[in-house]
């Protein structure tokens, strides 16, 4: 079959767009629809990863402040237990002073050590949460108790001598006391020391876990976007435009029996389907034309040269 250049004229001559009657959505399988699809999707990615990363932000101050809450305990706890040691070794200073003198040297270190002693448990006091540390208001009561006892036998020592000191702090009662005291304080320290720990190990399968999550939500997503889109390129538009360049050439090179698929009846394609079906349709007429003229003109010659 002759190709027919007068084709190119044709298709350039229709106005307008191809009567292609779909359905009430047919604006849906658009490409248009389809890429504003994607670029929704990855808006929705977007955001999601954006609520999981203040999500995390806030999970994240939930543990890392439990985390530098345990800490600070565990460290206040050390220091507490070595203000007792300190509190101890004062009174021990004034009960084997070597005579008055010596004692009331020793009763101005007892009398500075209580005072540290108030300010740290009132300061340690101030920054614990209600509940937080269940163990600590009895120890706090008792060295509070124990540091105004100290400041009492600091006056006594003043006033009345070494002996009256020992008569007053110096015995059996006070010291077992004192150890039962540390007994509560080591325990606390123990189950604070635990504490630490558990809120060490969480902060770190958070980060972890955490670390995880994004990455799979983040990749997955990705993954599914660009599958997706690589879909819409291929089989919405690479494919079908190519269908169409195969048979426009097809009919170019005046292969009319050349069929125009009727399923694409939405979108895009649908109207380059549409419009070279027109095309098809006017080639085939200019062709009909064509030769009834050419047939015309041999009748005419023959008629001549009669």
């Amino acid at each position: 079959m002759s190709s027919h250049p007068c084709l190119e004229t044709v298709f350039l001559s229709l106005h307008g767009k191809p009567a292609v009657r779909g359905s009430a959505f047919g604006w849906l399988v658009t490409i248009k629809a389809k890429i504003f699809g994607l670029v929704g999707a990855f808006a929705i990615l977007a955001v999601v990863i954006t609520g999981l990363g203040l999500q995390t932000m806030n999970d994240y101050n939930r543990v890392i402040d439990a985390y530098q809450k345990a800490t600070r305990n565990m460290v206040y706890a050390e220091r507490l237990n070595r203000y007792m040691e300190q509190a101890a070794l004062d009174g021990h200073g004034i009960y084997s002073a070597d005579g008055d003198h010596m004692a009331r040297w020793a009763a101005g270190r007892v009398d500075s050590t209580a005072d540290k002693l108030t300010a740290f448990v009132n300061s340690w006091n101030t920054q614990l949460a209600p509940g937080e540390l269940p163990d600590f208001p009895p120890i706090r009561d008792y060295v509070l108790s124990m540091a105004r006892d100290g400041h009492t036998l600091a006056k006594i020592t003043r006033e009345q001598g070494l002996a009256a000191a020992n008569a007053y702090g110096n015995h059996a009662q006070n010291r077992a006391s004192r150890e039962d005291m540390q007994a509560s304080i080591d325990a606390m320290v123990a189950r604070i020391t635990t504490t630490e720990a558990d809120a060490r190990a969480a902060l770190t399968r958070f980060e972890k876990v955490r670390a995880t999550q994004f990455l799979a939500v983040a990749g997955f997503g990705i993954l599914l976007l660009l599958g997706a889109s690589l879909w819409i390129a291929i089989r919405s538009i690479a494919e079908p435009l190519s269908e169409v360049r195969r048979s426009m050439v097809k009919i170019s090179e005046g292969q009319y029996e050349t069929p125009i698929p009727d399923g694409h009846k939405d979108g895009e394609i649908a109207e380059l389907w549409g419009a070279l079906d027109i095309l098809k349709t006017h080639a085939i007429e200019a062709e009909r034309l064509s030769r009834e003229q050419i047939e015309a003109e041999h009748r005419t010659r023959e008629l001549v040269l009669d």
